[in-house]
């Protein structure tokens, strides 16, 4: 009896960001180790995911079926395409605002990130996605070719949470030893507090125009005028409450999404989406963790006063457990403040504002309202009451 010879594979062509298999190859048999690996087949799928940086071109699964003489594999990968602002924003912004904002925002700062030693200075129970490949253009683009890993479907609890703080404290001050990262206004909060505040968000919310729009006379809205413009004029004393901590290493938008907890290997995270890695105050990365949820419509507003207090606790017990002892009151008003810094003055809908009036609009300024008053109410924190 003869058997037919295995038919030789089609060639596969099209790979996201320009990657050829070819070059794709020597880094799937490094993560592997099975260096007599063939590729026979991609198959890549969009991931349906709300892009909000404009440096994030494309998100791409990719299942790669291969075989070598131990056997045929399916590896998972995302590839991640990352590019300049500029190409990521919206036609309707005008020349000269792309400009700056492209001049303002460190396109290439993640892929900078994967190829530091970041990830051998996470604690244990936290880690990065195994870096696959990188490859780089056509132009100013990158792709970064990542473990794609496969996620548990149990809901976030307050444990959670509490173990995310603990590790992130732990990785802030293991990561001191890492150069700094240069970025505009020296840090993404600095950036934020320059530019999204004050160049955009604090002199609309100053003009009487905004607040004659639709969606801002809500009562909910509206109601929220006077508190806004006095948050604004507190402004600096903010940024100066940040001044009583320590500056350490950041994630910068350590989400629970951002937070990936695989199926396998219950008790670790994954941290991905590092572009907004630079230094900040201490306790910083408390706030996406805690406020992250409510912040992206997952989670009631409700949920974060519940989970602010241990999860600050959390995070001063993992920097303690690294060397570094801050007191928690301290770590406390440091995290309200920065949560006032970055979230009530930005999420209401005023850059929608130019569009239809729609439902769906009014809608989400109503939810955006209630995020707001939410975090407003947390100023007592300031002064220990």
């Amino acid at each position: 009896m003869t058997t037919s010879p295995r038919p030789a594979p089609s060639p596969v062509t099209g790979l996201p960001g320009g990657t050829t298999v070819a070059g794709l190859l020597p880094g799937l048999r490094r993560w592997t180790g099975r260096p007599g690996l063939g590729v026979e087949d991609v198959a890549c799928t969009p991931v349906r995911h709300r892009i909000s940086a404009p440096t994030t071109r494309a998100l791409t699964r990719v299942a790669v079926t291969a075989r070598d003489a131990d056997g045929p594999v399916t590896l998972r990968l995302v590839a991640k395409e990352l590019q300049r602002a500029r190409e990521g924003l919206p036609p309707e912004v005008p020349p000269p605002a792309r400009e700056l904002i492209d001049s303002l925002v460190p396109w290439r700062i993640e892929a900078d990130v994967y190829a530091s030693a970041t990830a051998g200075h996470l604690p244990p129970g936290l880690r990065m996605p195994d870096l696959v490949h990188v490859a780089e253009g056509p132009g100013d683009r990158v792709t970064l070719w990542l473990e794609d890993v496969a996620l548990t479907g149990e809901p976030w609890t307050a444990d959670d949470v509490r173990r995310a703080a603990r590790l992130l404290g732990r990785a802030a001050v293991r990561r001191r030893c890492e150069p700094r990262l240069v970025v505009p206004a020296d840090s993404f909060l600095g950036n934020y507090v320059a530019h999204r505040l004050g160049g955009h968000a604090l002199p609309l919310l100053a003009a009487d125009d905004t607040w004659s729009h639709p969606a801002m006379r809500l009562a909910e809205v509206a109601a929220l005028r006077t508190d806004l413009a006095d948050l604004a004029g507190r402004v600096p004393a903010l940024v100066a409450e940040l001044g009583s901590v320590p500056e350490l290493p950041a994630h910068g938008d350590a989400t629970p999404m951002n937070l990936l907890r695989p199926a396998a290997g219950p008790g670790t995270f994954v941290l991905v989406d590092w572009g907004t890695s630079t230094p900040a105050p201490a306790g910083f990365d408390v706030v996406p963790l805690v406020f992250g949820r409510a912040e992206e419509g997952s989670a009631a507003p409700g949920e974060v006063p519940g989970l602010l207090d241990a999860a600050v606790r959390a995070y001063a017990e993992g920097l303690a457990a690294e060397g570094l002892e801050v007191p928690v009151d301290r770590l406390l008003r440091a995290v309200v403040a920065a949560a006032l810094i970055r979230y009530p003055c930005t999420s209401l809908p005023l850059d929608h504002l130019g569009g239809p009036v729609t439902d769906e609009l009014l809608a989400h300024a109503v939810e955006r309202a209630a995020f707001v008053r939410m975090v407003l109410d947390l100023q007592p924190a300031l002064s220990g009451r």
